[in-house]
């Protein structure tokens, strides 16, 4: 593989899709920075909701894509802002394109220069960004 390193920012609610793109990124010799899928802190107290908040933020930080998986949660917009900031490239996958068109259900920050968005069968989003990659 490329070893190019990768996080994904998605929902509780949607681990299976979640562990499955990451399975297709590891197949291809990338590294996940931080699975949350994990679920090894409680997250019902202070100390483990600051720890999760911290790895999640190195694992943005180590990685250099960001794929955000829709249904997004309330987290995911804060890892797409840094990831944005650090000036990674970000993919967002939604499978229609409802979240693409210039209304209420976008964000401005999904048209930043440095994110792509993705529509269709997950499987032919990650091998894209896979292909997209593959200099790297």
């Amino acid at each position: 593989g490329n070893g190019l390193k990768f996080y994904i920012s998605s929902r509780l609610s949607n681990v299976n899709q979640v562990r499955h793109a990451a399975s297709l990124l590891t197949d291809k010799g990338w590294t996940q920075t931080h699975d949350w899928t994990a679920f090894d802190l409680p997250p019902d107290n202070p100390n483990g909701l600051r720890l999760i908040s911290q790895r999640e933020c190195e694992g943005v930080r180590a990685a250099d894509i960001l794929l955000v998986l829709t249904p997004q949660g309330r987290g995911t917009h804060v890892e797409l802002g840094m990831a944005i900031a650090l000036g990674m490239s970000v993919y967002i996958y939604h499978a229609d394109d409802s979240y693409f068109r210039c209304d209420d259900l976008t964000c401005a920050f999904y048209w930043s220069p440095q994110v792509k968005q993705l529509t269709g069968e997950i499987d032919t989003a990650i091998e894209m960004i896979v292909r997209e990659n593959a200099g790297f």
